[in-house]
């Protein structure tokens, strides 16, 4: 991961954080507004673009609302696990083959950081005087912790919770596939009291080198995460994408087991599942970006409700029972949830929506 290019907005008049990453990489400040940045890139063809545009920071002020719900599909009975995400950074420095942040290219295929990100402060006020706990995260459409040691977030974030007095009614996830933890250690121990949980994004060894470049190995954020944990943090760990191929179910199983013995079970938060899942215009990129990738030799049918390719049920309902089966050996009652699924998938795997609270 090689950050090439600080962009500011040439309307952005705070250049705190730009000018602190320039002096980081050894790199100027450019002026830009979004529409000429969007001009230099759009016209490259993928193989060019999304390495310059993972390469490029972009600081910007943010228009809209930082806090924002679960995106869970609207108007079907999908269940939603009632998760908000902080939108502080969109885009990220690593690569994955299934990453639905390549569609967003045309919007914004750079590296967006957006310097305003202590008005969410005034919108998570907002929101407690009318709910007792908010479980967020801001790794909906960034990596948590993969410029952390250069944008400090969880420094941030955590310093937030604990100024406001809210460590008891909010519970703050960093979802990565960095083993960078450091800043969140620290974080931690500055402030013991606040529920900082490490989201660690989990798959089978093989896909690491194919489909999920420039990030860090498993063995790498299990050890970070055990690291963590010490500190007195809590981990959650997220299964997705599961790629249900009948010759990988036994990795998944193996790669619980390892999870579970690695990590204590006491200091899990929440487990997360989901199936492998894409667009028809995605399937095409990541065939072009993604020669050697397996994933696009599953077996996949789409969806009514949100056109989205999925596995069939069946199978689908099967590997989530063996997962779970593996994980409640270790955790008889485990916090387990389905990402993305319906009512009937939730019932044909026999879960009940767990609670999400310390």
């Amino acid at each position: 991961m090689t950050i090439r290019r600080i962009v500011a907005d040439s309307r952005l008049n705070d250049l705190t954080l730009a000018e602190k990453a320039a002096a980081h990489f050894g790199l100027p400040v450019e002026r830009l507004t979004k529409d000429e940045l969007l001009a230099e890139l759009l016209p490259l063809p993928p193989e060019e673009l999304f390495p310059a545009a993972k390469a490029t920071l972009f600081f910007t002020e943010k228009k809209g609302p930082f806090l924002t719900a679960c995106r869970c599909p609207s108007g079907a009975d999908y269940r939603c696990c009632g998760y908000f995400t902080i939108q502080s950074v969109s885009g990220c420095p690593y690569d994955c083959s299934y990453c639905i942040l390549q569609h967003l290219i045309g919007n914004n295929p750079f590296i967006s950081v957006f310097v305003n990100r202590e008005s969410v402060e005034t919108e998570i006020r907002t929101y407690l005087e009318s709910h007792r706990h908010l479980r967020v995260g801001t790794g909906e459409l960034a990596d948590s912790l993969a410029l952390d040691d250069l944008l400090d977030e969880s420094g941030f974030f955590t310093a937030m919770i604990a100024r406001n007095g809210w460590e008891e009614r909010i519970s703050f996830e960093f979802k990565t596939k960095s083993a960078m933890v450091d800043n969140l250690i620290a974080a931690k121990g500055r402030h013991p009291a606040a529920d900082l949980v490490i989201g660690l994004s989990v798959n089978i060894d093989r896909f690491h080198a194919t489909d999920e470049r420039h990030t860090a190995p498993m063995a790498d954020r299990i050890a970070a995460a055990v690291r963590f944990q010490q500190a007195g943090g809590r981990v959650a760990l997220h299964f997705d994408p599961i790629v249900m191929r009948d010759e990988f179910l036994g990795d998944y199983r193996a790669l619980c087991d390892r999870l579970l013995t690695a990590l204590d079970p006491k200091k899990i938060a929440w487990i997360s599942m989901g199936g492998l899942r894409h667009s028809l215009s995605l399937t095409a990129l990541m065939r072009r970006r993604w020669p050697a990738s397996e994933l696009t030799l599953c077996e996949m049918f789409p969806s009514a409700d949100d056109h989205k390719l999925r596995i069939l049920a069946p199978v689908r309902a099967r590997f989530y029972r063996a997962i779970a089966g593996t994980i409640q050996k270790y955790i008889p009652e485990p916090p387990l949830y389905l990402c993305m699924e319906k009512e009937f998938m939730w019932e044909r795997v026999k879960l009940d929506a767990p609670s999400f609270t310390r």
